[in-house]
């Protein structure tokens, strides 16, 4: 059993100082993000990596050295001592490359320009949550640092443990960069949503343009996901709306509905009533209860009358009224059964 357990320890390392480094920290989708400054940053990250990578090879070298001393457990412990020194120091340098790393990520993740606030929220996220992961690795292995120069301490050093806590930091820091990559791809997805973002407003520009049925249709059918497709539905149902009321038949009355655009004691001069209303030979005047009153247009329904009433009071007659005759001319009261015309 102990054989068994030794020989795992030993196992240990080995695969350790295989697969610490399987993960590049050069991240070749953000290439196009990086600087030549930050470039040479990534760079001496890869020889921080490369010093750990040795020290690995020396840790591996005096284990190999005392091999056949794995029976003894505290005497193998002993002259292995050499060999947890250049792991802990290798643990160090792959620190130190990650810390490197991060810099250079960091500084493209807080500098990039984000279309979605929420994109933003979530990149930032990550990258702070990076940090926090780096700064607990390196207090997984604070203690063993602070020991590095102690022989005595190494020689009694438990392999195991330590190997428990190189494993612990190893993975504190891949989970970093797992979510400073995650945060990456969120800066490199700002381009696409730019270019998606400017495609459905130009499309919805065209749909204004042509403001038809089809044209909002379109819209919708071709940006299901848009921005402006509750605007799009809206405008949709605006022109059916206005289709309808345009089909809808008009019903002959026997009333006259026409608009009264002034009143007054003394005939206005043309100029004052031309103000009003550019087309002075539509104007009529008529006196009445010791008025001058001008009205204009003639409509045999009440809905006619009030758009372009409505219309009058958009521009220069804010206070433009309707008023009605009967088919003998008498002018009437404008009643509720009236306005359903």
């Amino acid at each position: 059993m102990k054989l068994i357990k030794i020989l795992t320890v030993g196992l240990f390392f080995v695969f350790l100082s295989i697969q610490i480094n399987a993960q590049s920290l050069s991240y070749s989708p953000a290439s196009s993000l990086i600087s030549a400054e930050q470039s040479a940053a990534l760079e001496k990250a890869e020889k921080y990596v490369n010093k750990a990578e040795s020290k690995i090879s020396k840790a591996e070298a005096v284990e190999k050295k005392y091999e056949k001393k794995k029976k003894k457990k505290k005497k193998y412990e002993k002259k292995i001592w050499e060999a947890k020194k250049f792991r802990i120091q290798a643990e160090k340098d792959y620190l130190r490359a990650y810390k490197e790393a991060y810099g250079v990520y960091s500084d493209i993740i807080s500098k990039s320009t984000f279309y979605d606030d929420g994109d933003e929220s979530e990149a930032k996220a990550l990258n702070e949550d990076a940090q926090s992961l780096l700064d607990d690795a390196g207090k997984k292995m604070s203690k063993y640092n602070k020991k590095i120069g102690d022989s005595k301490y190494l020689k009694k050093l438990s392999s195991s443990k330590l190997n428990s806590a190189i494993s612990s930091a190893k993975s504190l820091r891949e989970d970093a960069y797992s979510k400073q990559t995650e945060a990456l791809d969120i800066v490199l997805n700002q381009g696409r949503k730019k270019e998606a973002d400017e495609k459905d407003n130009k499309a919805w520009a065209a749909a204004q343009s042509i403001n038809t049925i089809a044209s909002y249709q379109d819209y919708i059918d071709n940006f299901p996901s848009g921005k402006f497709v509750s605007r799009a539905r809206q405008m949709i149902k605006q022109l059916q709306a206005e289709q309808e009321k345009k089909n809808k038949p008009v019903i002959k009355s026997d009333y006259t509905f026409k608009i009264q655009i002034a009143a007054s004691r003394t005939p206005l001069p043309k100029y004052e009533l031309a103000a009003k209303y550019s087309n002075t030979s539509e104007i009529e005047q008529e006196y009445s209860g010791g008025f001058y009153k001008y009205r204009v247009k003639s409509f045999s329904a009440y809905s006619q009358a009030a758009a372009f009433r409505d219309r009058l009071m958009r521009t220069a007659v804010p206070d433009a009224f309707i008023v009605v005759y009967d088919k003998n001319g008498n002018q009437l009261e404008v009643t509720d059964e009236m306005k359903q015309n």
